[in-house]
């Protein structure tokens, strides 16, 4: 009978013990972590970093990451993974339908290119399910990245230069000594904008790709009233090639009417990418092959303000070029805002059509799991929490069942005694 006494106060000690530390052991498993290479780097280098599971089985998954595509390049990252200007989507599952869950590894690695940063943060988020469909783990997490301030060596550079192909004719670099050009600077883009009420002059800096390359500025200085092009033209090394890059200066004491922004752009069911933003004058959309004629909604911030449309009309298969110019009401500043359209020919809408059917059958097989694993991720999440709100209760159960088994044994030892004394009488 004492045998069997202790094994029930220890079987009471073990069942408390497992209710009141089962929320606080899930919450100490670190399953889900990030690693990162040297976060401090200079402009044109590489750096990666990855995402690693411990402790955990994960048969899907749903990663999001937030970043500035005009500060940093994204190269590669797993194959399951959709880049849409600066938003990087990673989604997987195990086609084996959990057999196969990935566990205790490296699960996903991203590499990126610093264009020219200062200091920029990198956002992830992300969202684990196990074989069962029900969510394991929530992950946000972020990366600061820091341009490293330490000089170059020059004859790395030089080095580095000498590779560039003869012929070449972009810049690597344009800028003012004054805020405010529009857009930012990119080698492939070509127009630029200026808005200035009292400049008489502005000092443009253009570094060419090639040192080699001959660049020469012209109508940076003397600014009339009204608009002032600035020319910047790059003749590559070989003298094969030329690209003209300008700057068009406004320059005005009424900035209102020098307001050429759109405030809205789109094509009916058609998705343009960047997302549109008043001071990004380049996107690109594609279409189906059997689209042929675009409805484009151009509406400019500013009343009296003239929008032209050209292109979008008898698309042919391949790029199409649409080009929308916005006047301001003084009718001096223009701005060009341009969207390259693809048409898809019979052959390419026929394979877009398979992966996009792939791609839903995945995609609700996701959601149905997903759906499956917040109902059990809730009643999981009911029974934690309604544990948490009872602690106390726990704990008052607890002391009153160790009380009771303590009764239970003085009770029959007394009843024992009693036996013993009656028997020696």
């Amino acid at each position: 009978m004492k045998k069997i006494v202790i094994f029930l106060i220890i079987l009471f000690m073990l069942i408390n013990i497992s209710i009141i530390t089962l929320a606080v052991e899930n919450e100490n498993l670190d399953s889900v972590y990030l690693q990162a290479t040297n976060t401090e780097i200079r402009n044109g280098e590489e750096f990666s970093f990855t995402i690693n599971l411990a402790n955990i089985d994960v048969a899907a998954f749903d990663i999001q990451i937030y970043f500035n595509n005009e500060l940093l390049e994204y190269v590669s990252g797993p194959e399951n993974t959709n880049v849409i200007g600066s938003k990087i989507i990673t989604v997987w599952y195990d086609e084996t339908g959990g057999a196969n869950p990935k566990q205790n590894c490296e699960l996903v690695k991203y590499t990126f290119k610093a264009k020219e940063i200062e200091s920029e943060y990198i956002a992830i988020q992300g969202e684990f399910y196990n074989s069962e469909g029900v969510q394991v783990q929530s992950f946000t997490d972020g990366i600061e990245i820091i341009a490293n301030k330490e000089t170059q060596i020059e004859t790395i550079e030089i080095s580095e230069e000498s590779e560039v192909a003869s012929n070449n004719s972009r810049l690597k670099n344009l800028r003012l000594n004054h805020e405010g050009m529009t857009p930012v600077f990119s080698p492939d883009v070509t127009e630029y904008y200026f808005l200035t009420e009292n400049l008489s002059q502005l000092d443009v800096t253009a570094i060419p790709e090639n040192t080699n390359a001959n660049v020469t500025i012209s109508g940076n200085t003397n600014f009339k009233e009204g608009l002032n092009i600035i020319v910047i033209e790059v003749t590559s090394p070989d003298k094969t090639s030329k690209t003209q890059y300008t700057i068009s200066v406004t320059k005005t004491k009424d900035l209102e009417k020098a307001n050429a922004n759109l405030e809205t752009l789109a094509i009916e069911n058609v998705t343009i990418e960047p997302e549109f933003a008043n001071d990004i004058y380049q996107y690109h959309a594609i279409v189906s092959n059997t689209t042929e004629n675009l409805n484009i909604l151009a509406i400019p911030e500013k009343q009296n303000v003239k929008v032209e449309v050209t292109g979008g009309e008898n698309l042919q298969y391949g790029d199409n070029a649409v080009n929308i110019q916005v006047m301001a009401e003084n009718g001096y500043t223009i701005k060009q805002y341009k969207v390259n359209v693809y048409r898809r020919n019979d052959e390419e809408q026929k394979i877009a059509d398979e992966e996009q059917k792939i791609n839903i059958q995945k995609l609700n097989a996701i959601l149905e799991e997903q759906e499956e694993g917040e109902e059990q991720n809730t009643s999981n999440n009911s029974i934690i929490e309604n544990l948490e709100e009872n602690l106390w209760f726990v704990i008052i159960y607890s002391i009153f069942s160790i009380i009771i088994v303590i009764l239970v044994i003085y009770r029959i030892k007394k009843e024992k005694m009693d036996k013993n004394k009656k028997s020696v009488r």
